[in-house]
């Protein structure tokens, strides 16, 4: 731990830096349906201290305040039930729709409380995908952008898209095909073999951030094409 890191999300020192990749994520709609693209975005990294981790994971394992925004469209329900009620319809329509609105509310509310009760106690025992990684990244994105442009923004942790054993766990947590995720891990172990290969020659590399800082535009494209998942 780095004293000198400084937690982006409590401003405390002592943080310990997270990189991350960014996966870009298009949602195109047409008549066949709807397709998701994704394509690898920037690399990046963040810096949190284990306090704002754990606290995290407790907010997302606390049940209630899930339970108050899940209860929202119940209502909404009901009161629509009620409001049949009053139509100036025949008796037998006001009470079917009223009996069909209410039965429904009741089976969105049901449905919603078993899957908060077992989302928030998985969070608790970290088990299924809601590892202690997998809060990083949720804590990580809750800080930095959610979209650029018309692409949604997701964050993988560096060492999960690098481990392939992680590959299975990444394409259900968030959709990405097992073959753009390899692109992915081949692109950034060529990288660091580059930046070993030039650290062991004295080579200097200047990266898109030292274009910026000299006030040259730099735009990087390395295989990162939007491909069908």
């Amino acid at each position: 731990m780095d004293e000198k890191c400084i937690c982006q999300k409590c401003g405390k020192s002592g943080a310990q830096p997270y990189p991350l990749v960014t996966i870009r994520t298009m949602t195109v709609r047409n008549t066949s349906g709807t397709q998701k693209y994704h394509a690898m975005g920037d690399e990046l990294s963040i810096d949190l201290c284990g306090t704002c981790i754990d606290d995290w994971i407790t907010q997302r394992s606390a049940a209630q305040p899930q339970l108050r925004r899940a209860v929202r469209l119940p209502l909404l329900l009901l009161l629509v039930s009620v409001a049949v009620h009053f139509l100036g319809l025949a008796v037998l329509i006001r009470w079917v729709l009223c009996a069909l609105f209410s039965g429904f509310s009741i089976a969105v509310a049901v449905s919603e409380y078993q899957r908060i009760q077992k989302e928030t106690a998985d969070i608790a025992a970290g088990k299924g995908h809601f590892t202690r990684n997998h809060m990083i990244e949720e804590l990580a994105a809750s800080l930095l952008p959610d979209k650029h442009e018309d692409a949604a923004l997701s964050y993988l942790l560096r060492s999960r898209v690098l481990d392939e054993n992680q590959h299975p766990a990444l394409v259900r947590e968030y959709g990405v095909g097992r073959k753009k995720l390899a692109s992915i891990r081949n692109y950034l172990e060529a990288e660091s073999s580059d930046q070993t290969a030039a650290a062991q020659t004295g080579e200097v590399k200047i990266g898109p951030a030292e274009f910026a800082e000299a006030g040259i535009a730099a735009v990087v494209k390395i295989d990162r094409g939007l491909q069908r998942r």
